[in-house]
Order: structure tokens, then C-alpha cells, then sequence
């Protein structure tokens, strides 16, 4: 049996139903440290509440501190900076510590220069970093860690935990029931390429008959400009956050995400699981969602141009559009489920401690199990 320790800033439904299906492991023993209890469906996994408040937070080190040496866990995995660094100092000088999983969901480079990354990345005591793209696997072993630390471990979705939407919520917003619709599901910050699909719908006035919609916070001023032109008279609605906005992404003829830089995107997987038809950037994680032509366009970044296109073939192609979406929906189902995800993130787990148990901590390839 695996001795496992989560260590959670905040535990999303996704990665609730993670627990839940780790939990169904044979071979692996779950329990949870966040800083609010679980469900209770859950409640049998849990650990003290304790929420790490700061990079060096003492009373959570202490706290750490005190379970690891209550138990004996084989592995501690913390899934914030806050909490592995809080995790690390809670080693410090422990008997029998835990070998330590750490996690990086985007894929910018890591400075040596910034004292919070020996905290953390570089911190001696992390066995493994978990990535959750290539992309981020990437940019990590740029950044100087070594191959043998780093795990590419793709996420997955769950679709029953979103509350799903009809079109019927269509008329809320003034859009008529079989309206061709072009959506995301983001919060609107530059890096989200938002402004991007605006310029496109602008591109595309009185070419094609389309609404489109934008669920999330719209944090970027430009987005907010851009939906106001005149030439696209009423037809961008931006809809603010929603709750379980991700069910929205199985009403949208097509789900584009414009991404300037992306990790894993939640958005396009909760897309995929519902049918929708994606159109995503080549940058970061996407590139490793979609496949060009398979499941679904691939675009450059930045490009308007580029993503108008995109949506001027697939608007006029059905056919074309139904077998993109049929696809990555099956794609989402075998490949990006929770269940997939599980497997993959327990297989690691299991690697690790095997190697832990052999003392032999310097495998010569870095391993990619997405």
C-alpha cells in the first residue's frame, strides 16, 4: 500500500472527483490537508484543515510538520508554491520524510534569480515536479531541473460535475434559440487572446450569421472596447462569470481559444467532453488537446486573420465541423477523463515509491507519461 499525503490550497470539482477516483485505487492510500473540509462523500480522506497563508507560514510548517510525523507517508504531494514550500520546511530534519511531488500548470520559465524558486522548483527535497503539459515539461527542464525530476502528467475533465446548459438559457441574453453561436469560457485577461476573436467577429460583419459569447470576468479594458463597435451591433454578449461556467461550452457551434500562452486549458477539455467544436492557438498545452485537422483547427497565436479563416471553413462545412467535434469528443472520454487521470497521476505515484523503496533516485530519461 501507497501512503499518500495531498496538500491543497483549494480543491476544485475536478479535483474532488480526482480524490474520489484515487481513492478507488487498491494500492493507494489517500488523505487530504486544504483549508476547508471536504464533502462529506469525501470526509473519510481528510486531514487537519490547515491553509498555508504565505510561502513561509510557520504555524502550517508546524502543522505539516506534526502529521507527517503522526503518519508514514511514502509521498507528499503539495499542489501550490505556498504549499510546497511550507511542505519542504516541514521536512527539514524529519526522520522517515515523505519523498515530495511538487506542480506546475504553466509553462513560463523559472528564474534562479528569484529567491521563491529555491523554495520551491529547485528545493532539493522535491523528488518530482508534475507538469501538466509537455509544454510546461519544457519550459522547466530550460529552466535548468533535471529530466529526472520532471513528470508530464496530463489532467482530465469532469463533465458531471458542471451544471449543463440547453439553449433554451440563449434567450436570457437576446440570442435566438438556433443561432449559429461562437463561444469561450475565460476570464478576460490579456494572455487569453479574448481581444483576438473580438477583432475576428469584427472581420467577419456581414460575411456570416453568428452570435457570439464569452463567459468569464472581462478583466481585460481592450475586450470590453472592442465588444462595443458598432459594426457588430448587439451581437458579442459578454455574460460575466457564471457559476459552473464551463456549461456553457457545449452550447457553442464552435468553442475557440485564442490563447496567447496556456498550460492545460479546463476550458477546451470541458468543450471537447460536451461536443462543441474547438478552434485553440498553437501555444502551450493546446497544441497537445487538439489535433490539427482531427479534433479541431490549430491556429497561430495572435492572428485574426488566421482564426477569421478558421471560422469561415468550419461555419461552412458541417459536415466537417460535426467530425471535429465527434472526435474530440471521444478524445475527451478516452484520453482527458477523470478516470484517465487518475491512472496516470497513480502510476507516478507508484514509480516513485518503487524507486524510494530500491534507493535509486537517478533514473538517466525523464519520464512523460500524458
Amino acid at each position: 500500500m501507497i501512503s499518500v499525503l495531498w496538500v491543497f490550497d483549494a480543491l476544485s470539482p475536478q479535483m474532488l472527483a480526482l480524490a474520489a477516483e484515487v481513492d478507488r485505487q487498491p494500492d493507494i492510500e489517500l488523505q487530504i490537508i486544504a483549508p476547508h473540509p471536504l464533502p462529506t462523500e469525501l470526509s473519510h480522506l481528510s486531514g487537519p484543515v490547515i491553509a498555508c497563508r504565505n510561502k513561509i507560514d510557520f504555524r502550517a510548517m508546524w502543522q505539516i510538520r506534526c502529521q507527517l510525523a503522526e503518519n508514514s507517508f511514502d509521498i507528499a504531494h503539495a499542489y501550490t508554491s505556498r504549499n510546497m514550500a511550507n511542505l519542504a520546511w516541514a521536512c527539514l530534519g524529519l526522520r522517515n520524510a515523505p519523498q515530495l511531488i511538487g506542480y506546475r500548470g504553466t509553462i513560463d520559465r523559472l528564474s534562479r534569480l528569484d529567491p521563491a524558486n529555491w523554495l520551491t522548483f529547485y528545493h532539493p527535497r522535491f523528488a518530482v515536479i508534475n507538469c501538466v503539459c509537455h509544454a510546461t515539461h519544457a519550459a522547466l527542464s530550460k529552466s535548468g531541473l533535471p529530466q529526472r525530476k520532471l513528470e508530464t502528467v496530463w489532467e482530465g475533465c469532469a463533465p458531471q460535475t458542471l451544471n449543463i446548459r440547453n439553449r433554451q438559457v440563449f434567450a436570457e441574453f437576446d440570442i435566438p434559440p438556433d443561432a449559429f453561436v461562437i463561444g469561450t469560457v475565460a476570464n478576460a485577461r490579456p494572455v487569453k487572446g479574448i481581444d483576438i476573436l473580438l477583432r475576428s467577429a469584427i472581420e467577419l460583419v456581414g460575411e456570416i450569421d453568428v452570435y457570439w459569447m464569452v463567459v468569464g470576468a472581462i478583466i481585460d479594458p481592450v475586450v470590453a472596447k472592442l465588444a462595443q463597435d458598432p459594426r457588430l451591433k448587439g451581437r458579442v454578449k459578454l455574460i460575466g462569470s457564471q457559476p459552473s461556467g464551463g456549461g456553457f461550452c457545449g452550447l457553442f457551434d464552435l468553442y475557440v481559444a485564442p490563447s496567447r500562452k496556456e498550460g492545460l486549458s479546463m476550458g477546451i477539455m470541458e468543450a471537447m467532453s460536451q461536443g462543441s467544436c474547438p478552434i485553440v492557438t498553437n501555444v502551450g498545452g493546446n497544441r497537445e488537446l487538439i489535433r490539427h485537422q482531427v479534433d479541431g483547427i490549430v491556429i497561430p497565436p495572435n492572428d485574426p486573420q488566421a482564426l477569421s479563416e478558421a471560422i469561415r471553413v468550419l461555419w461552412s462545412a458541417p459536415e466537417k465541423r460535426a467530425s471535429y467535434a465527434d472526435s474530440a469528443q471521444h478524445r475527451a472520454a478516452d484520453t482527458f477523463s477523470i478516470q484517465a487521470w487518475a491512472s496516470r497521476l497513480c502510476n507516478v505515484y507508484r514509480r516513485l515509491a518503487g524507486v524510494a523503496a530500491k534507493a535509486d533516485l537517478s533514473p538517466a530519461t525523464s519520464r512523460q507519461v500524458a
